[in-house]
């Protein structure tokens, strides 16, 4: 009898014809030496009916032999899967020896772009791969200038994550400095936004090879919206002749609703915005096209001595709730000094009476903000505000009190705590109805049960959606030392046999033993307290005969 391991490979290949890739895959498995003779068959079913994958595999992996192997048999390198090229994939897992090999393909888009609109090379500025920036930025179709849904280049994006070298090299391919995104913020604005000092003298000596006239100080004053607005933003020291020759339109607006103030406020440079406030207070809350005044431009940038200023202003607005853009969630000056563990700036924001420390950006408070963030001291002085809301539920439906137990900082826990009656400790969430207490003993932090448990209005039997109390939970996740806490305490949980049931289901000797004497000892509560209660009734009834 012939067995099937001898067939010839033509014979092979015809059954493989008839399977799917699984099949063949599954097939080629049975036995070493077929897999040899079914290799082929598995790359051709993968081009033909698997849009190529495996060249993505190959581009993951680094895997140059594979991937010539693929490409060799008319394998597609401009299929999209996952919405990712496998020049796109090559560059996110910085796969150089594959990315050398795509590149040479005369039917490689180099410029393909995803549904976001990135590009190869995009991905490859993203990661920081220099290697392969270098690579990219050799092949002759390359278009550096292509913007993504947001408008924003490539170039924009190393200035966002100040790469200097790859802005060097980017300015030397062709990239324009001055493309504006939709939101109008251009890798000049953002390197000013960013306080990118190094990547400004670089796109300025640019600017001075390219066009020497741009920023010559003898340059008529042609357009003035544009003086004025530049002016504001660079911060030179020309800037208070050039505003004085243009005063009467301090008011101009560009087509993002930005005026000088704006532009001065989100670049720190103080003298012109304490220039302006002297000369147009009227701009001082003048709000551009996404809600943002010059305050939030100040506070979002971090230029603090910018925010003091405007803050002598005694009408400036503090609760303004602008955005990044139409689809970045809305925030406040507060939501941007939550950010930060400098509390400085934030004590001159609640020192002011009209402030609103409950404002939510993106349904989420100040105070959740700081919590999720990690930032202790923040959470410390928001508290000392009388109208913060420390019980109100946020994103995802949690209070600050759940959040800062699923995030695991036992610091803010004990802030909260400590606010007693003021806390809502037994409030639970919308979705599982679980209070802190659940919370804590599901991630499994001891620390937070002990500090939640000391707080005296806790109720341990509470129950949640899913009918789980405190205790039964803790025994489902077999953790004995949170069951001995929760059994610690001077009130012993109500529901027992359940979760007694439980333990003594699981051969958990240890939580049955803790949960059995703890019911042994309510049980001589109850008789101790029963048996005082019959006394009294008997006093009483012996005292009536008298």
């Amino acid at each position: 009898m012939v067995s099937i391991i001898d067939f010839p490979t033509e014979i092979l290949w015809i059954i493989a014809s008839t399977l799917s890739g699984g099949q063949i895959s599954a097939f080629a498995q049975t036995h070493r030496n077929l897999y040899p003779k079914l290799r082929l068959a598995l790359i051709k079913y993968n081009i033909k009916h698997q849009n190529s994958s495996a060249l993505h595999w190959a581009a993951k992996t680094n895997n140059c032999a594979f991937a010539k192997a693929l490409i060799s048999y008319r394998a597609d390198v401009n299929a999209l899967v996952d919405d990712s090229s496998p020049l796109m994939t090559a560059a996110d897992h910085g796969s150089e020896l594959v990315i050398k090999v795509l590149l040479q393909k005369r039917r490689l888009r180099v410029n393909l772009r995803n549904t976001k609109g990135e590009s190869a090379l995009w991905h490859s500025v993203a990661t920081t791969s220099s290697v392969i920036v270098t690579q990219l930025l050799q092949h002759p179709q390359l278009k550096v200038d292509l913007p993504n849904s947001e408008g924003q280049t490539v170039l924009w994006l190393a200035v966002f994550q100040g790469n200097r070298d790859f802005v060097c090299q980017l300015l030397i391919r062709g990239a324009n400095p001055d493309t504006k995104d939709l939101n109008g913020i251009s890798p000049w604005i953002q390197a000013c936004i960013r306080n990118r000092n190094n990547i400004k003298d670089l796109l300025l000596d640019h600017w001075k090879a390219t066009s020497p006239g741009v920023i010559s100080q003898d340059t008529p004053l042609t357009r003035s919206e544009e003086t004025v607005a530049s002016a504001a933003g660079s911060g030179g020291a020309s800037i208070s002749r050039m505003l004085r020759l243009r005063g009467e339109e301090f008011d101009i607006v560009d087509e993002q609703g930005l005026t000088p103030l704006h532009t001065a406020a989100r670049s720190g440079h103080l003298l012109a915005v304490d220039f302006l406030l002297r000369h147009a207070n009227t701009l001082l809350n003048r709000k551009d096209s996404y809600g943002r005044t010059a305050l939030w431009w100040s506070t979002f940038s971090f230029y603090d001595r910018v925010t003091q200023r405007l803050l002598e202003e005694k009408d400036v607005e503090i609760n303004t709730l602008g955005t990044c853009g139409k689809y970045d969630s809305p925030s406040t000056s507060l939501h941007h000094l939550a950010r930060r563990n400098d509390t400085t700036v934030l004590g001159w924001f609640l020192s002011r009476p009209s402030l609103d420390p409950n404002l939510c950006g993106g349904s989420q408070s100040p105070l959740c903000l700081a919590i999720q963030q990690g930032n202790t001291a923040v959470v410390r002085l928001l508290l000392t505000h009388k109208k913060t809301q420390i019980n109100a539920l946020e994103i995802p439906n949690d209070s600050p009190l759940l959040l800062a137990t699923q995030e695991g900082h036992r610091d803010m826990v004990e802030l909260l705590v400590r606010q007693g009656d003021r806390l809502q400790i037994n409030q639970w969430n919308s979705p599982d109805k679980e209070t802190a207490l659940c919370v804590a003993i599901r991630h499994g932090r001891l620390d937070i049960l002990d500090i939640l448990l000391g707080h005296p209005g806790i109720n341990i039997d509470t129950i949640n959606g899913w009918g789980e109390t405190a205790l039964l939970l803790a025994v489902k996740r077999e953790d004995t030392a949170m069951v001995s806490r929760l059994l610690q305490g001077p009130n012993l949980p109500c529901i027992l046999a359940m979760p007694a049931e439980v333990a003594q289901s699981r051969k958990k000797r240890d939580m049955s033993r803790l949960i059995q004497e703890a019911m042994k000892q309510k049980s001589h509560g109850d008789y101790s307290s029963r048996k005082r209660q019959r006394q009294i009734r008997k006093s009483r009834v012996n005292f009536s005969f008298v």
